[in-house]
């Protein structure tokens, strides 16, 4: 290598070296950044009842569209903008997780015939403070019979929330002409207050035909942490009937988009 070969090279490893130092340096204000959008990330994640809430597809593709159309004003390539985002999102969304104890996030499901006894544990589980409630051990759900629910599941629509190897959470739901009719939404007892029966409702509405307009359900009179789910939800109190002494059903409907 002569002297003119060994001054270019001198010349690239310096100028490379430059080309290096400015990488860093913006490396370090995305470092920055993505530092400071993680303080934001995780006071987001306090908000969020749950993890579908979390993993919010629509979500991810607004923030995705919208970098895409920063990257496009900007002059940058948007597909290497839109990768660089959604593996940053999938990393905070495993972040927001973690932070709410989701590692095994609750997954909703269609309810089928074979989860028939995993529901009746469930519901009998689940409906044994309802049974305190109104000094009743033979309320329905307490006393159905497996060959019952299974016919029933037979007949209807449901869905399921699942958490690891177990099922959580369950909901059932008839469509009679206009109105969706739900029942027996049910969530394990140590997994309540989280959101569960939100989304398992949400879940149930959603499954609704076109011809549906409004979704009816009942609860006892002395569910307040029913009642107060449902009222959230938009179920509005139509009418009281005495099931039986000490025991009155609450109807409510919603109507549905």
């Amino acid at each position: 290598m002569n002297d003119a070969d060994v001054a270019m090279s001198n010349a690239g490893e310096s100028a490379l070296q430059e080309v290096r130092a400015e990488i860093d340096r913006v490396d370090r204000q995305l470092v920055q950044e993505i530092a400071e959008r993680e303080i934001w990330v995780r006071a987001a994640g306090k908000l969020k009842a749950m993890a579908p809430a979390v993993r919010d597809p629509d979500r991810v593709q607004q923030v995705v569209t919208r970098a895409r159309q920063i990257a496009a004003e900007l002059g940058a390539d948007a597909d290497v903008v839109e990768r660089t985002y959604r593996s940053m999102i999938a990393a905070f969304i495993d972040l927001e997780l973690g932070q709410q104890g989701f590692i095994e996030a609750p997954v909703i499901a269609a309810l089928t015939v074979a989860d028939a006894g995993e529901v009746l544990t469930l519901q009998r589980a689940a409906y044994a403070s309802e049974a305190q409630i109104y000094g009743d051990p033979s309320l329905p759900a307490l006393v159905q019979t497996l060959p019952d629910l299974i016919a029933e599941l037979s007949n209807c629509s449901g869905h399921k929330a699942i958490r690891g190897p177990r099922l959580v959470g369950a909901v059932r739901s008839v469509a009679d002409r206009d109105t969706l009719h739900i029942g027996r939404l049910t969530v394990a007892p140590d997994l309540q207050g989280i959101g569960l029966g939100t989304a398992l409702l949400a879940a149930a509405e959603a499954d609704a035909g076109p011809d549906v307009t409004s979704a009816a359900l009942f609860t006892g009179h002395l569910s307040a942490g029913n009642l107060r789910l449902y009222q959230r939800q938009g179920y509005v109190e139509e009418r009281r009937e005495e099931l039986k002494p000490g025991v009155t059903l609450v109807h409510l409907r919603k109507p549905l988009p």
